[in-house]
């Protein structure tokens, strides 16, 4: 009976070692997919928040937008009376 049992235990042993291996395959493609997914999520967020503009010359254009927003407005105002 010991025979039988020690036979069963090794004829179901290369079965356990291939879904083991199975297993270890997911689990690195799971991993990989996981890394490139976070990796190029964080990279775009990165570039989206960091401005290749200096500070400068962002605030002179936002100026310039109010000034030429103001100056519509005036323009428009006038037409309106």
């Amino acid at each position: 009976m010991v025979i039988e049992q020690d036979a069963t235990v090794n004829e179901s042993n290369p079965h356990i070692a291939n879904i083991g291996r199975m297993v270890e395959e997911m689990e690195n493609k799971i991993r990989t997919t996981l890394n490139e997914i976070y990796f190029s999520k964080t990279k775009d967020i990165v570039n989206s928040l960091r401005s290749v503009q200096p500070l400068t010359e962002s605030r002179q254009q936002q100026a310039l937008k109010q000034d030429l927003a103001a100056a519509l407005q005036r323009r428009h105002n006038k037409s309106d009376n």
